[in-house]
């Protein structure tokens, strides 16, 4: 199962064209299954890319790779995406129609998990476009129904997400992936605005957001560390911002979330174990300094997100295509949800543990800090392959194992 979102303390994923409701007591119970649009020789293609059954017959050469997103929005309704298809579902998941066609070079999943958002009453969708189309955030008035472009840029390669932001009512969106086109920014009928741009530091997938403050991790795996990343709100409106760096880790961050306790607010980040060299990579530095393990990491804010500890970490999974350049491969995903009664769901994805399962860590275990902590070194021992504090160069790691 791939976790989707969660809704009125609903947990919805996708397990191949199947789109379903999780629990820990039931697993996953299919709702309905996502129709094949495609028509002649490309009708075929479909199938086997996004069935289970072939999908499981390719895993040992390419791993478990990713290829349907769900949104709940209420209601009933649903939203979901496939290869270059947009689905709704207007009655709680069981019959699917196709709503808008995305880019013809849109990846398997069509768009990544953190591309929708609801906002103000509308919803809000980035396109991810691989080739030379642009780069469109679309938007909807009507539950999804039908959509309209907000947002076309030719300087960005895609968007990467949309947040709303709890504390400021504004649209934030991410961008990649060259130095020139990554940024973070807001979105408005006036278009994108950059609040920074311009390096990899501003190359994000995930937002998290504070009442003091928006915060994000590095998504690049060609950095000799990817850094995670604090701007305080004050500094929003500066010519040229500098985000804070908090700490830094081995692979690229993706997701992000904030669980929200009395008094605190927790940092979660996860990162994602990437296999190949990143094809936006510029000259001299084309490599993956990734060390093949996706980690969960977390902080709060009462110890001004200083104190950091590994919740949860896994391998990628092996595959031919990791030694074999002719046959494609897939990363090793942690994606993250959050729950006020469940606490943070951690859905490992193509890896050697819990792969396609559900972790759930409580609420009270951020309370009580329930996580192993105070060991001196990270895995192997020499401090490169776990979190490093920004203020702390010794390579000291939190961790749970």
């Amino acid at each position: 199962m791939k976790l989707g979102g969660v809704r009125d303390g609903t947990v919805y994923g996708t397990h191949g064209l199947d789109v379903g409701t999780w629990s820990a007591d039931d697993g996953f119970l299919t709702l309905g299954s996502l129709p094949n649009p495609e028509s002649g020789g490309e009708k075929l293609r479909f199938d086997a890319m996004n069935r289970r059954a072939p999908k499981r017959l390719l895993r040992p050469l390419t791993g478990l790779y990713t290829t349907a997103n769900v949104w709940p929005l209420g209601d009933d309704q649903l939203l979901a995406t496939v290869s270059r298809w947009l689905f709704r579902s207007p009655d709680g998941g069981r019959s699917w129609t196709v709503v808008h066609e995305l880019p013809a070079s849109s990846g398997p999943m069509g768009v990544l998990p953190t591309a929708l958002c609801e906002h103000r009453g509308r919803v809000y969708l980035a396109e991810y476009p691989l080739g030379d189309e642009p780069a469109r955030v679309l938007e909807s008035d009507d539950g999804g129904r039908t959509w309209s472009p907000l947002v076309e840029r030719t300087d960005v390669r895609h968007f990467h997400g949309l947040f709303a932001d709890p504390y400021g009512d504004r649209l934030w969106a991410t961008t990649g992936d060259t130095d020139t086109e990554s940024a973070i920014g807001v979105l408005s009928a006036d278009g994108f605005e950059a609040i920074g741009s311009g390096s990899q530091r501003w190359r994000a997938v995930g937002l998290a957001f504070t009442p003091a403050a928006i915060l994000w991790g590095v998504d690049s795996s060609y950095t000799d560390r990817s850094a995670i990343l604090r701007l305080p709100r004050e500094r929003l409106d500066d010519s040229d911002p500098e985000p804070e760096t908090l700490a830094t880790t081995a692979c690229p961050v993706y997701y992000a979330e904030t669980v929200d306790r009395p008094d605190e607010h927790w940092l979660v980040v996860s990162t994602t174990s990437t296999g190949r060299i990143d094809s936006t990579a510029p000259a001299g530095v084309e490599r993956n300094t990734c060390d093949g393990v996706a980690r969960v990491l977390a902080a709060s804010s009462a110890s001004d997100y200083e104190d950091w500890y590994e919740l949860y970490a896994t391998e990628r999974r092996d595959a031919v295509g990791e030694h074999v350049d002719a046959v494609p491969s897939s990363n090793g995903y942690l994606f993250l949800a959050t729950d006020p009664e469940r606490g943070l769901l951690i859905n490992p994805y193509n890896t050697t543990d819990d792969n396609g399962e559900i972790v759930t860590i409580p609420p009270a275990a951020f309370d009580e800090r329930a996580f192993r902590q105070d060991t001196d070194t990270c895995a192997d021992g020499d401090g490169n392959d776990g979190i490093d504090r920004a203020a702390d160069t010794d390579g000291t790691a939190r961790t749970r194992r």
